[in-house]
Parts: C-alpha cells; structure tokens; sequence
C-alpha cells in the first residue's frame, strides 16, 4: 500500500516543477546541475519524496534560488526586509506588530481552515 503524500513536500515540489520550467531546464538537466538522479527530481516534484537539508541545498542552488523560496513561495529578500523592519521596533513593541500580522495571515485563509 502506498503511503498517502504529505501535503507539504506536493507544495515544495509545485515550486520545484515551476522554478524548472521557468527556467527551461528538463528534469534531466536539473538532476545533472544538483547531482542527484532523475527519478529523485521527479519524484520530488510528484510530492512522493521529502527532500533533506543537503538535497534542498543542492536543488536551490542548482535553480539558482533561495530555499526560503522552494519553502515558502517566497523570496529571502521579503523576510529580511520584514526582520529589518522590526528590528527597529522596541521588544515590548514588538509583539503587538507580530500579534497584527498573525490575525492579517488568519484573515487570509479559508474559514475551514481557522
């Protein structure tokens, strides 16, 4: 029996897919540039396999992005920008700003999901 797909590594390997695709690179190609093989990077990309700390590593550099990105769905530059900004902010400030961005995310997802 199969074992049912995490929900996670079938969102990082949608990135995976589109950040090859934007770029033109085959699966082929993307596997030379990493080092791993091609069924890994296909799998990956189906969702079917997690990747570790080192072939992240290896799959972000070789798309020439950050992991935060593969991640996320984001670019590191936008998290810094935010940590930059609240670094300004007084500590016992600081978790009111935090505790506003916590309910604008909420607002942001589906009422099934709160």
């Amino acid at each position: 029996m199969a074992r049912p797909l995490k929900d996670i590594n079938i969102e990082i390997g949608a990135r995976i897919k589109q950040q090859r695709k934007a770029q033109s690179l085959s699966r082929e190609e993307l596997a030379k540039l990493s080092g791993y093989s091609t069924n890994f990077v296909q799998e990956v990309e189906r969702g079917r396999s997690g990747l570790s700390s080192e072939s992240m590593r290896a799959l972000s550099v070789a798309l020439k992005t950050s992991a935060d990105s593969l991640l996320f769905g984001c670019e590191a530059e936008d998290f810094s920008y935010v940590a930059r900004l609240l670094a300004t902010v007084p500590a016992d400030k600081r978790k009111h700003i935090i505790r506003i961005i916590e309910e604008a995310v909420e607002c942001t997802q589906p009422l099934e999901a709160r």
